[in-house]
């Protein structure tokens, strides 16, 4: 695996800051996490099945990288970009349990939490801007919460499907636009419903343009959606929440005075009856052809 320079640096320093808290606030990202793996699993409907759920057999025979590790399954490779704090990476072992897997993240921070966390030596971790990647070979790149960050997701899907072996899938979760409609809401209502600030998550790509990017670099894709929900005390609970996570929904560019934080509660409260959250995820999945075509 080679890589090119980190970049990114605001990105970098924001899930820094966060990483020892971030598990302790990362609600959504579980259930996705679960969900995702559930996904991830799923063989393809049509043609040749992806290299992942070969049997042991066809892997004896597939080539070098599918021989079945004894009584642990296909020795798989898996790239988990955004590998975070390693929360989805044990999922993934554990899931897979012939595979070896590098998880990579932009903060040393998180990478550190990962490798304390994680001492499998089916698991290794490095510090890097999974958009940088310039060549390497997978079965499987997953990624949990991650792609909504990168900056030129074209391109970062384009570089992906072109790491994949044959047979292989990329699989990620995406939080939509969706997410946090209801702090947008308030914050449109708190300004009399001009235009100001908008929850940050407002800005993230739709379904549709995810789904044209995934058409554009994968001749078989699938996305699904999942809503998640959660409650909150007060407003400054979901802010925190929403800063230790980096989940991008707390965009208000101007302070967040005392002033200002009870007139948004109070709008929000208005509006949706108590503090909750809604995370609007898409479940993605791109399979590129097996040997032989299909």
């Amino acid at each position: 695996m080679r890589w090119r320079p980190m970049s990114d640096p605001a990105v970098l320093r924001r899930f820094s800051a966060s990483a020892s808290r971030y598990d302790a606030h990362a609600h959504a990202q579980r259930l996705s996490a679960a969900d995702l793996l559930a996904f991830t699993r799923q063989p393809p409907e049509t043609g040749q099945p992806a290299s992942i759920f070969r049997s042991a057999q066809e892997g004896k025979t597939a080539g070098k990288n599918l021989e079945p590790a004894p009584k642990r399954g296909p020795a798989i490779r898996i790239l988990e970009p955004g590998c975070g704090t390693g929360l989805y990476t044990q999922l993934l072992l554990d899931a897979f349990p012939g595979a070896s897997i590098e998880g990579v993240d932009l903060s040393p921070a998180m990478v550190r939490i990962a490798r304390d966390r994680i001492r499998d030596p089916r698991a290794r971790f490095a510090v890097a801007d999974a958009e940088e990647i310039a060549a390497g070979r997978y079965d499987l790149i997953a990624s949990n919460a991650t792609f909504q960050w990168f900056r030129s997701f074209d391109r970062t899907l384009a570089r992906m499907a072109s790491f994949l072996s044959g047979g292989g899938r990329l699989a990620f979760s995406f939080f939509g636009p969706g997410t946090y409609a209801e702090l947008d809401d308030a914050l449109r209502s708190a300004q009399g419903g001009s235009k100001g600030d908008r929850a940050a998550a407002a800005g993230f790509h739709t379904r549709n343009g995810i789904a044209a990017s995934m058409s554009a670099a994968f001749p078989r894709w699938d996305i699904v959606e999942r809503e998640y929900r959660q409650e909150f005390a007060d407003l400054k609970e979901l802010l925190r929440s929403i800063r230790y996570t980096g989940t991008g929904g707390g965009g208000a560019r101007g302070a967040w005075t005392p002033g200002r934080l009870a007139r948004v509660e109070r709008a929000y409260r208005e509006r949706h009856g108590g503090i909750r959250a809604t995370y609007q995820v898409f479940l993605c999945r791109g399979d590129v052809p097996g040997r032989g075509g299909g």
